[in-house]
């Protein structure tokens, strides 16, 4: 690696992945949480092959929440602290990430309960707490987290982070068509510019299965 290479900024469009990122467990906790909303006022009993794929989207959901909130604060983390050091304050959202894991255990929980026929409206009101949490979160972490990485942090560096993120959660076959469902079209040309043939094939091979299951799970 030349000095040229490891100095190198981070921009802006550097951060698309994690906006992506963002921009999904967002858009699934909301999406979930009205669903289970449904179920337990009894508008849409959510039964057979559709609570089995809710249930396997909402466990997708939470390894992806528990892994990119762990890359943070192992990979991430560190790297603005050695780089950007009293420029921002870390501890806020460290304090969310820890409140974060308890708040997974319970959806997980609830629904294993609400699926033995047990009361449905604490994986409900769970589901509709982590939604608002990701909310206040993600939106608090881009304001104050993402000017210092573009001020301070070597692409180098966030290349490292990235890495991380990719290397587990809920895997490529929750992740990728997802994230051609809320990329705009600029975006998503973006992220496919350089991606191996075998990548490419793989979305769309994943894509028909995700949009029956998508489609299952929206028609009550």
């Amino acid at each position: 690696m030349t000095t040229a290479t490891a100095t190198a900024p981070t921009r802006d469009a550097d951060l698309l992945g994690i906006r992506m990122a963002h921009r999904i467990m967002r858009r699934e906790a909301r999406r979930y949480a009205g669903l289970a909303a449904a179920w337990a006022d009894g508008s849409d009993p959510l039964a057979g092959r559709r609570r089995r794929i809710f249930g396997r989207w909402l466990e997708g959901l939470c390894l992806d929440v528990h892994h990119h909130h762990a890359t943070e604060d192992d990979h991430l983390w560190p790297i603005l602290e050695r780089h950007a050091g009293a420029e921002i304050d870390l501890a806020p959202l460290s304090d969310d990430h820890a409140a974060l894991d308890p708040v997974l255990d319970d959806i997980r929980h609830a629904f294993v309960v609400a699926a033995a026929g047990g009361r449905v409206e604490p994986l409900a009101e769970r589901l509709t707490f982590l939604a608002d949490l990701l909310d206040e979160h993600i939106a608090e972490e881009e304001r104050d987290v993402f000017p210092v990485i573009l001020r301070y942090v070597p692409l180098a560096d966030w290349t490292t982070v990235e890495h991380a993120a990719r290397s587990g959660g809920a895997g490529l076959r929750w992740v990728l068509p997802r994230i051609v469902e809320v990329a705009t079209r600029e975006e998503y040309a973006q992220l496919t510019a350089a991606a191996p043939k075998p990548l490419l094939l793989v979305i769309k091979l994943l894509l028909p299965r995700y949009r029956r299951e998508a489609g299952a799970l929206t028609r009550s």
